[in-house]
């Protein structure tokens, strides 16, 4: 059931899990719905921001379920996605512009579940980091990250450079949300849970490959459900965690980790209305955000900076 997840699947299954959590977790979650959410009401707003809007819709109607996006360490102007669930293992590229720049197949990866993407320098060199790790039944054994060295969308084939199964401490969790930290090797997750709270785990990126599963430790926990998407920020001292509705961004102060960030309030980043909302990243200034929905034609919006 999880390879051939749809979005009507998502919404049924969304409401499965929605009767089953208690009556504070209903108000709270039907509250996103309507985008008056009681913890988005307590978190102060972020000052930085402009008006979001949509600037243009992707080319390329292969992006059926765009539920992650990247932005290119290597062009300015390019950035890639990948659809979610029931598509080959594959990411598309398209400029700010929506234009479609190429399609690259992953070869040594499957695609069960892909839920989000992060891009960043590691090492000298230039990653995409796909992950394989949504869960909506939470019974998977293990979930899955690919990392890929990021090469011209002309490049019709990539091969997976490394390989990481994990899974979580306590139990399976729906995940939709990763990001990685290239100054600690840390990748985090947020769990899409539906009830009051989201858990946040981390675990670090080992140095050589190994066919062992990782165990991924939680490092805190955030007053609101339904994450859908996360990125760190350029200079590695932000995250942003995005929900169906707005999205909260975390800060670093010198010296801290991320647990520390995330056990402040975020703060609160007005998101544009869309349907289905599943994706987020900085831009390479570090500031401006960018997203897309499971929509088709895919809609590309960007939050700038003030």
């Amino acid at each position: 059931m999880i390879s051939i997840k749809s979005q009507l699947f998502k919404k049924a299954t969304w409401l499965v899990l929605l009767l089953s959590v208690p009556l504070v977790g209903i108000l709270i979650a039907s509250a996103r719905i309507s985008g008056e959410s009681s913890a988005s009401a307590s978190m102060p707003a972020h000052d930085k921001y402009g008006e979001p809007k949509q600037i243009c819709k992707l080319e390329c109607l292969s992006i059926r379920e765009s539920s992650g996006i990247a932005a290119s360490r290597f062009n300015r102007d390019r950035f890639w996605t990948h659809n979610d669930s029931g598509d080959r293992p594959r990411v598309f590229a398209f400029d700010i512009g929506g234009n479609h720049l190429g399609t690259c197949r992953i070869e040594g990866a499957a695609a069960v579940d892909w839920e989000d993407m992060a891009a960043f320098e590691l090492d000298g060199k230039e990653y995409l980091l796909i992950a394989d790790t949504g869960d909506n039944l939470a019974r998977r054994k293990h979930v899955v990250l690919y990392l890929v060295e990021e090469q011209s969308p002309d490049v019709e084939t990539w091969q997976v450079v490394q390989t990481v199964k994990f899974t979580y401490n306590d139990k399976p969790h729906d995940c939709e949300s990763i990001a990685f930290d290239p100054s600690t090797r840390q990748v985090l997750l947020v769990t899409k849970d539906w009830k009051i709270t989201s858990k946040v785990f981390a675990f670090e990126w080992p140095t050589e490959p190994s066919t062992e599963t990782i165990k991924a430790t939680q490092i805190a926990t955030l007053p609101y459900p339904g994450a859908t998407a996360m990125d760190i920020s350029p200079d590695h001292q932000r995250a942003v965690v995005l929900t169906y509705t707005d999205a909260f961004e975390y800060s670093k102060a010198q010296g801290e980790g991320w647990a520390e960030a995330f056990s402040r309030v975020g703060r609160l980043i007005k998101m544009p209305e869309r349907g289905q909302g599943e994706s987020i990243c900085y831009a390479l200034d570090g500031w401006t955000l960018f997203l897309t929905s499971e929509a088709s034609p895919t809609p590309l919006y960007r939050v700038p900076v003030k």
